[in-house]
């Protein structure tokens, strides 16, 4: 039998190598490094742990190299029960590769490369993989291959969820128009629309074929468009934020999750902001991404 997913997700990945250290580096000295860490992040990757801790069946289809890194973010996907067997592997592509110095103060200086091909494949995976999926993620890296497997998703009915943050210029017009399932940032959905007002932006990316505009403006909750209603504010989950570092993304994750399980809009909203808001009590972008049963019982605290 053909494999199934609740979730196909294709775009991006990264590594972040965090070094840290009492005080940021001084011209021609030598200083010692106090520890160092490394953190899988991405738009797309994260995304996808979110949606595998809260038990959604999910598969990573982007594209990675035969480098080290390559390797590690592979690896790593696996270990959070990913399905890892639609990755495509190119030798000209590699993860977003990032070195970030944090001194004590918690101040933080990132260094990082983009090499090779990143996010999805022009051509894979191919369309009857894309059809075995209840939910399609995509992200505006590779935008061929995200467009190509966007129109795919649309055509057979399966919902897409779109998240961008690079460009908010013409070039994503393809795929923001193919997304409808459209959640943005304010600050994307403010450079994309020229609209400041997050309602007032949800409502001008609203079209017919959309099914819900989305736009989140962190501890401001965010606000909901469904082409029907007036747009519906999210107020933020209570939460003692520690670290917010992929907290769109882990929104993201859940949001597609929720939407596979035939949650109401409403319900999902609510459950992806809970889900972004647990992440947040823990440092690290991914370290504190929450289990099903974790959101259900801190929505019921709050309720």
């Amino acid at each position: 039998m053909d494999k199934q997913w609740d979730v196909i997700g294709t775009g991006s990945a990264t590594v972040d190598d965090l070094l840290f250290v009492d005080h940021f580096p001084v011209q021609d000295t030598k200083q010692p490094i106090l520890r160092s860490e490394r953190h899988g992040g991405g738009l797309c990757a994260t995304a996808m742990v979110a949606s595998a801790r809260l038990g959604a069946r999910t598969a990573f289809a982007g594209v990675l190299g035969s480098d080290e890194i390559s390797r590690w973010v592979e690896d790593d996907l696996a270990r959070e029960g990913i399905d890892v067997s639609l990755v495509v592997h190119r030798e000209d592509a590699r993860p977003i590769h990032a070195h970030i110095i944090v001194d004590e103060q918690g101040t933080r200086t990132i260094l990082y490369e983009v090499r090779g091909r990143i996010g999805a494949d022009d051509a894979l995976p191919d369309a009857e993989t894309i059809r075995r999926a209840r939910v399609l993620f995509v992200d505006d890296f590779g935008l061929v291959g995200q467009s190509r497997m966007a129109r795919v998703a649309r055509e057979a009915g399966i919902p897409v969820v779109g998240d961008f943050e690079i460009d908010a210029s013409s070039r994503v017009d393809d795929l923001v128009g193919l997304v409808n399932h459209l959640i943005l940032s304010t600050g994307f959905a403010t450079r994309y629309t020229g609209i400041a007002d997050p309602a007032e932006a949800a409502q001008s990316l609203w079209r017919p074929d959309r099914a819900v505009v989305i736009v989140t403006a962190g501890i401001q909750g965010s606000w909901t468009y469904d082409g029907e209603h007036p747009p519906m504010h999210q107020p933020a989950s209570p939460v003692r934020a520690v670290d917010t570092t992929g907290c769109g993304d882990v929104f993201h994750g859940a949001y597609a999750a929720a939407l596979n399980w035939g949650m109401p809009l409403m319900e999902r909203v609510r459950f992806a902001a809970a889900t972004a808001a647990l992440k947040a009590t823990q440092p690290g972008g991914r370290r504190g991404i929450p289990s099903r049963e974790q959101v259900e019982g801190f929505l019921r605290g709050v309720s």
